[in-house]
C-alpha cells in the first residue's frame, strides 16, 4: 500500500491547504525534512526545481517521480544522469500526455506496425495562460520567467513525449523559430513557436508551442503519418480523433479511432481511474512508478515508465531549441543523455556501463 504520508511547500499557507484538504499528516518545512519522511516523492514544484530536487531525493535513496520537464539547462540534465547513475533509488517522469486514451492507442497501433514505417508527426500544446504569468498582487510567477521569459519550445514534454514514444525514437537535430513578440511584447517567448525535429532514423516532427495568443485552447493535438495509414486527433469539440489505413479504410475516407480503441488499447488502461485530471491521465504515472518500484524496477505487465533517459529526449529539445531560435533557426545537435558521461566513473565495464 502507498500512503501520502508527507508534504513540503515553502508557502505556509499553501502547504496547510494541501494538508488539511488531503489528510497529509506530516507538514514539513524544508525539503531536506520532507527526504527524511518519503520513500518516494512526487515532485510537482516550478520546473527549474525539478533537476536539484531529483539529484537531492536520489541521493538520499529516496525514489523519484518528476513533474515535467525533467531539467531546463544542460548542466541540470549531466547532474540528473549522474544521480540516477549512482543511486540505490528509482527515478521516472510524469509526463501525463502520453497516458491520455487516444495516445495509448496510437502508440499500440504503431508499435504493432498498423501504420507502415513512421516518417512524420506532429504535436501542438496551444494553452493561453495570462492569467497565470502574476500572482493577484501583481508579481511575475515562475511562469513568467522559465515558461514565457525564455524563447523557444520551453514546454514541450507534453508535445513530444507522445510522439517520441509512437515513433520509438528520439530527436537528433532541430530548428526552431518563432513568430515574434504581438500579443504580449513584455515576454520573451514569441506568441508561436514552430519547432522541426530530425530523428535518429530519419523521420521528421514538427512541434508547435504557443502559450500567449488570444485564441481557445488547443492543448493535445497530435498527427501521425506512415506509408500505410495516418492519424489526426480532434481539432475542435465537435470532433473525434481518426485514423487512416490504406487497403482497410473506405477509399480515402477516415474512420473514428475507436473503432480500433478495443483491440489496441492495453488491458491496464482500459479503465480510466475516477477523479483524475487531464481526461483520466493523471493516476497513471503514479500507479505505474509505485508498481514499478515494487516489482524491483519491472513494469507491471502492459506499463511503461519514463526513465531517465527517455525523459531527457523529451526534455532536452527545449534547451536547444532556445539555441537555435536564437541562431535565427539554425540546424541543432540533441544531446543523448546515454552517452553522457557523469556517473560512470573513470573506468566504465559492466558494473557501470553508459547506459
Amino acid at each position: 500500500m502507498a500512503r501520502l504520508h508527507a508534504a513540503y511547500d515553502p508557502n505556509s499557507s499553501t502547504i496547510a491547504k494541501f494538508a488539511d484538504e488531503y489528510d497529509v499528516p506530516v507538514r514539513c518545512e524544508t525539503f531536506d525534512e520532507l527526504l527524511d519522511h518519503a520513500d518516494v516523492v512526487v515532485l510537482s514544484s516550478p520546473q527549474h526545481h525539478h533537476a536539484p530536487q531529483a539529484v537531492a531525493a536520489l541521493d538520499a535513496g529516496v525514489h523519484v517521480l518528476s513533474e515535467v520537464p525533467a531539467v531546463v539547462s544542460l548542466e541540470q540534465a549531466h547532474a540528473l544522469v549522474a544521480s540516477v547513475r549512482r543511486s540505490s533509488a528509482m527515478y521516472a517522469m510524469a509526463e501525463n500526455y502520453c497516458y491520455i486514451r487516444p495516445n495509448l492507442v496510437v502508440r499500440a497501433m504503431a508499435r504493432a506496425g498498423i501504420f507502415g514505417d513512421l516518417y512524420y508527426g506532429e504535436g501542438e500544446y496551444l494553452h493561453e495562460l495570462h492569467t497565470l504569468q502574476r500572482t493577484e498582487s501583481g508579481d511575475p510567477t515562475w511562469r513568467y520567467y522559465w515558461q514565457t521569459g525564455r524563447n523557444g519550445v520551453t514546454y514541450p514534454t507534453h508535445s513530444v513525449g507522445p510522439l517520441l514514444q509512437w515513433f520509438g525514437d528520439r530527436i537528433t537535430s532541430l530548428s526552431c523559430v518563432g513568430t515574434g513578440r504581438h500579443t504580449a511584447p513584455e515576454h520573451e517567448l514569441d506568441d508561436t513557436v514552430l519547432m522541426l525535429g530530425k530523428t535518429s532514423r530519419g523521420a521528421l516532427l514538427r512541434v508547435r508551442l504557443d502559450m500567449l495568443s488570444n485564441r481557445p485552447h488547443l492543448m493535445d493535438y497530435y498527427s501521425l503519418q506512415g506509408t500505410e495509414g495516418a492519424y489526426e486527433a480532434a481539432r475542435a469539440p465537435d470532433q473525434s480523433p481518426r485514423f487512416y489505413l490504406r487497403g482497410q479504410s473506405p477509399d480515402l475516407a477516415w474512420e473514428p479511432l475507436d473503432a480500433h480503441a478495443e483491440t489496441f488499447l492495453p488491458k491496464r488502461y482500459q479503465r480510466i481511474p475516477s477523479e483524475a485530471g487531464h481526461w483520466g491521465a493523471d493516476a497513471w504515472p503514479i500507479l505505474d512508478f509505485v508498481e514499478t518500484i515494487r516489482g524491483d524496477g519491472v513494469p507491471p505487465a502492459g506499463a511503461t515508465t519514463i526513465d531517465v533517459y527517455d525523459a531527457l529526449d523529451m526534455s532536452l529539445p527545449a534547451i536547444v531549441s532556445e539555441t537555435s531560435i536564437n541562431m535565427g533557426g539554425a540546424w541543432c545537435s540533441v544531446p543523448n543523455p546515454r552517452r553522457m558521461t557523469g556517473g560512470i566513473g573513470t573506468e566504465p565495464g559492466a558494473e557501470s556501463p553508459l547506459a
